[in-house]
């Protein structure tokens, strides 16, 4: 199984795939900058370079998304896919999940996933969100830690919810939108653009452009 990504996320990644049983010998990381093959802690299982990735991938096709930056979320996930691999989900201890989403995503520890929530591919639930009743996750959002999502709140594609952020009940999110850590995002908002404070207010507009795809 390869984790996408050998920095610090990736390294939380690798703890909730052991504690779902997988042994540490079938874990490696990918990732394409050389300068970190000197100082990883898992340095002998680093892996760099597409080719090698290929390779790995066609010995055992499992992989997990181990970067939170949406963009390099959806990158990651469709080079590894044209390669032929296989997208796992994390599934960290402790969580409640009332979902029935049909799409593969990552739950990190102490999780709530409320009933009749709807959640995108490759999206990240990171430790101590609250994704309540009705909500709508767009794919490969991340919603950061301590994060609370209200129920019937909407989160477009492509969105940072940063740590300790509110979505109030209802409120709709569109797409590539970075919500500032500890904001509370009172009305809707439309695409592109960063919100910040108490209640949030757009600090700039199409701040967060998709890149992945040009």
């Amino acid at each position: 199984m390869v984790v996408l990504g050998a920095g610090g996320h990736g390294l939380e990644v690798k703890a909730s795939l052991i504690q779902m049983g997988i042994p540490q010998s079938e874990i490696y990381f990918f990732d394409d900058n050389l300068e970190k093959k000197n100082n990883h802690p898992d340095g002998e299982s680093l892996i760099l370079g597409e080719k090698k990735l290929k390779e790995v991938l066609q010995k055992d096709s499992r992989f997990v998304l181990g970067v939170g930056n949406p963009l390099f979320r959806k990158a990651l996930f469709e080079k590894s896919i044209a390669l032929g691999g296989t997208h796992i989900g994390v599934k960290g201890e402790f969580i409640i999940n009332q979902s029935y989403s049909k799409h593969i995503f990552d739950l990190f520890p102490y999780v709530f996933l409320g009933p009749e929530t709807r959640v995108g591919k490759g999206v990240l639930i990171n430790t101590r969100a609250h994704v309540h009743h009705d909500c709508e996750v767009g794919d490969f959002s991340e919603i950061g830690p301590g994060a609370m999502l209200l129920g019937g709140s909407k989160i477009g594609t492509l969105c940072r919810i940063g740590a300790g952020a509110v979505i109030l009940p209802g409120v709709t999110i569109g797409d590539r939108v970075v919500v500032g850590a500890g904001a509370v995002v009172t009305k809707d908002q439309g695409d592109a653009r960063t919100l910040v404070g108490i209640p949030a207010r757009i600090k700039s507009i199409d701040s967060f452009k998709d890149k992945s795809s040009t």
